[in-house]
């Protein structure tokens, strides 16, 4: 037994207090003459037994008491012998199946190889106790198996395959933290990481910041003791379109260790290109230009399944394939309306719009100006973008026409000035044509921000948008803008340095509506006085007449685009319907299914964010492209610096591993204690219950032999 708080135990001197006060209450007689004795003599011996008895009995009582209460205070332990516990080993095995696992030799696989080390670690920690419990994770998906026998896990590593994924070491290390937080103390962890250790995945370890304690760690580095041989084609890009031969650059990298001597090619489907020699020392990167013949996409859009490949042999062919889905714009006409109040008003405007139709290679803009309250109805049916310079009370008699507009495809923008008609902005609000309701007029001196808030908006030309970053668009000066109030379903593309929107989107059937908020001339504000007018100008006219790529890594949000449904120059057909329905209340969105072919050819359903299709899971590398109608690839590529398998300095490797995996040091101290196998009860509870019932027993037994 032992005390925590030893120093109440002075306490028990008390117990001196009740042995003073029973010496000092002695009874005392008295002689007194009396006859009869004998009888006398009989009756004090028996009174003076009892009383005697009972204050014997007082005294110990209060005594224990004192004692207990001491006692109590200082906290006693007793010390018990406890049966020792059966230890479990958990062993926590992080194996890296990414891509550049791939990587062969005269050796074989680095795949292979770390199969052989997990399967060699597995059978030797089993032969060191009884029955350890084995835990793996696969480092490219992050899934985990737990608690496996011997067996189990013998089966589990030799079933593992590589993924065509990065090595994620976080989901491994968190794996090990849970369990360090929750597991027995009598269980010993011990874990091991068998990875090539690209330096990607020491990015990954070295920006790890809380340590992980553990009582012992293993690592083994899988690498060639050969000189590194690998190439790899790290990006693509379609840089130009002309006589009907798309140019295309990429960018090749060698990894390795090795000059590398191979050929660049690209084809999409049964059209190839010539081979281009590609020439790289070791450690360098360049880039080389193919140019593929391409068939006529005449008035239509035509998306091409670009795959670029490295002819010959290295260590790693999964990175000698880039896939590039490029859609080339068909030649096609827009109409463009511009209305305003007068011809001087609209007078930079329209320059603008003419030098964008002579600049543009692939579309041609016919322009044509009229006043804003001789605007008709047929000057909507010809138009595929009409452009207003404010809201007057003409377009209230509009108001149903520019729905239908709007929802079969049209392109509605409308800028603003001081004076707006209130009862034509509730007409459009109330028919969902705004994409925000114009209010009071602000006239102070205000600047743009440089940049839009989405980079990726549907609708508009988010390549000029980076043009207008180049003329300083942030430096033109705005000299007012009005108080909007957004639409639920529209988005502020580009704002004020204020935070006040000056750009809002809004889509509508197959079409949208831009507000600009901000006039076209002066009034306002000197945008369309600016070299940056055309670009303006591009931005608001939306993505027509240019090459675009899609390509994604496998780690990236990967969105589709929906095939074109010939939103900017609408068909005669839907001309004549909106004819018959210009009077008609048109609020319902189309809403249809999509179905698309993964990389792993499964047929699924993507759900539709804005004019992209989601894909939650692309199933690989390789091409992802819709079904029915019009097909739209997008290429999914391994993710960047994945097959760069430079192989780590090992003092720097060893001083990271050493930083994040602790040795758990408190067991060792517990394990070299006196009390190994001993553990401690505490007694306070005992004390308390035996003072309460000597309490109680006390005046109990002092009231009985009273009698």
């Amino acid at each position: 037994m032992s005390f925590i708080e030893w120093t109440f135990l002075l306490g028990g001197i008390a117990v001196a207090g009740p042995v003073i006060a029973h010496l000092l209450a002695r009874p005392r007689f008295r002689r007194l003459p009396f006859t009869m004795l004998r009888f006398l003599h009989t009756g004090q011996t028996e009174s003076r037994s009892r009383r005697k008895l009972r204050d014997i009995l007082i005294l110990l009582f209060r005594c224990a008491i004192i004692v207990l209460i001491a006692m109590l205070f200082a906290r006693p332990l007793l010390h018990v012998s406890s049966a020792p516990k059966t230890e479990t080993t958990l062993y926590f095995l992080g194996l890296d199946n990414s891509t550049s696992m791939a990587y062969s030799d005269e050796g074989g696989s680095y795949f292979d190889k770390m199969v052989n080390e997990a399967v060699n670690y597995i059978r030797l920690a089993e032969a060191e106790s009884g029955a350890p419990v084995f835990n793996i994770c696969a480092l490219a998906s992050g899934q985990w198996s737990r608690e496996l026998s011997k067996e189990q896990a013998l089966a589990e590593v030799k079933a593992m395959k590589i993924e065509p994924d990065s090595a994620i070491v976080s989901d491994f290390i968190a794996g090990l933290t849970r369990t360090n937080t929750t597991q027995q103390s009598n269980n010993k962890m011990k874990a091991a990481l068998f990875s090539d250790f690209t330096p990607q995945t020491l990015k990954q370890l070295v920006g790890v910041e809380e340590p992980v304690v553990i009582d012992e760690m293993d690592y083994n580095v899988i690498a060639t003791a050969q000189p590194l041989d690998n190439a790899a084609i790290v990006d693509a890009r379609a840089v130009g379109l002309a006589d009907g031969k798309l140019t295309i650059s990429a960018a090749i990298a060698n990894f390795g260790r090795t000059e590398q001597d191979r050929e660049l090619t690209a084809s999409t489907g049964s059209n190839g290109t010539t081979a281009v020699e590609v020439k790289l020392s070791p450690g360098q990167r360049g880039t080389y230009q193919v140019t593929l013949d391409i068939p006529d996409a005449g008035r239509e859009q035509l998306c091409l399944p670009v795959e670029l490949s490295l002819s010959g042999a290295d260590g790693l062919k999964e990175d000698d394939t880039y896939y590039l889905a490029v859609s080339v714009p068909g030649q096609k006409d827009a109409n463009v309306l511009i209305a305003g109040e007068s011809i001087n008003q609209l007078f930079l405007l329209k320059t603008a719009l003419d030098t964008l139709s002579q600049m543009n290679a692939y579309s041609t803009l016919k322009v044509r100006q009229v006043f804003i309250d001789e605007l008709s109805r047929s000057d909507l049916d010809w138009a595929d973008v009409v452009v207003c310079s404010t809201i007057t009370m003409r377009l209230d008699a509009l108001a149903s026409g520019i729905q239908n507009f709007v929802h079969t495809g049209g392109r509605f923008i409308s800028f603003m000035t001081e004076t707006i008609a209130p009862e034509t902005v509730i007409q459009l609000w109330r028919r969902d044509v705004l994409a925000a309701r114009p209010a009071q007029s602000v006239l102070k001196r205000i600047y743009l921000q440089p940049k839009p808030c989405d980079n990726r908006a549907v609708g508009m030309d988010n390549i000029a948008a980076e043009s207008l970053t180049n003329y300083r668009i942030d430096r033109i000066l705005m000299k007012g803008y009005l108080e909007c109030t957004p639409h639920a379903e529209s988005k502020c593309l580009w704002q004020f340095q204020d935070g006040t929107g000056f750009i809002y989107l809004k889509k509508f059937g197959r079409g949208c509506s831009i507000l600009v908020n901000t006039s076209v001339d002066d009034s306002l504000g000197t945008l369309t006085k600016s070299n940056a007018c055309v670009a303006f100008c591009r931005y608001l006219l939306g993505r027509g007449g240019r090459i675009s790529e899609h390509s994604f890594e496998l780690n990236e949000r990967i969105l589709l685009p929906l095939p074109e449904t010939d939103a900017s120059v609408r068909s005669d057909a839907v001309r004549r319907s909106n004819d018959m329905a210009q009077d008609m209340p048109l609020r319902a969105h189309y809403k249809q299914q999509h179905w698309i072919e993964t990389c792993d050819g499964r047929n699924l359903i993507a759900a539709v964010a804005d004019s992209f299709l989601l894909i939650p899971d692309p199933g690989g590398i390789g091409w992802v492209k819709t079904l029915g109608g019009k097909t739209t690839y997008a290429g999914i590529n391994l993710p960047k610096g994945e097959t760069d398998m430079i192989k780590p300095a090992e003092v720097e490797l060893a001083s990271v591993m050493s930083r994040i995996f602790q040795k758990n040091t408190e067991r060792e101290v517990s394990e070299a204690g006196a009390f190994e196998n001993m553990r401690q009860q505490s007694l306070w509870k005992i004390l308390a219950w035996l003072i309460i019932l000597l309490l109680i027993v006390e005046p109990v037994i002092a009231n009985r032999l009273k009698r």
